[in-house]
């Protein structure tokens, strides 16, 4: 699972969120795309790639739950210094570390089977809380990929898919 977890975040060279994040350029970072549909976003596209960003800072919330006592609510999860990215990016990779240390910690793999309160206060095996987390970072990188595109008026496919990643 901590392998799977670093992948969706850090490691995978077409799908990490880390790595589509930090590919944005900063007159990217925080506006929302021009070139839309009602179709595809409604009729405001209200989120900026930076506000997706934040979003994937849930991880706070899924590393006490998993890990932790349970006791952070969503509100009092601590925002980064700012809205630029490298501060919302150490942010995440703090999320991150608090996630693997959480896997690191686990004696044995039987472990995953622990009984945890998810985020909405119900019981959730500790392997199914790392499993959305780590769904969540692969789903929002598509979602930041997607975003990127609209900025640069591009359909995101500008590389040939058969080809080696950067």
């Amino acid at each position: 699972m901590r392998r799977m977890l670093d992948q969706a975040y850090r490691n995978d060279p077409w799908s990490a969120l880390r790595k589509n994040i930090a590919s944005v350029n900063p007159d990217e970072w925080d506006i929302r795309p021009a070139g839309w549909t009602v179709d595809e976003f409604g009729t405001d596209p209200e989120l900026s790639i930076c506000d997706i960003a934040l979003h994937t800072g849930a991880k706070y919330m899924y590393a006490d739950r998993a890990f932790g006592d349970a006791s952070l609510e969503w509100g009092a999860i601590k925002p980064p210094p700012s809205r630029g990215m490298e501060d919302v990016l150490a942010w995440l990779d703090e999320a991150q570390r608090l996630m693997m240390d959480g896997l690191a910690s686990l004696d044995d793999d039987a472990r995953l089977q622990d009984e945890r309160q998810a985020p909405w206060r119900t019981p959730m095996r500790r392997g199914a809380l790392i499993a959305i987390i780590t769904n969540h970072d692969l789903y929002h990188s598509g979602e930041i990929n997607r975003q990127r595109a609209l900025i640069r008026g591009t359909t995101g496919w500008d590389r040939d898919p058969t080809s080696n990643p950067p």
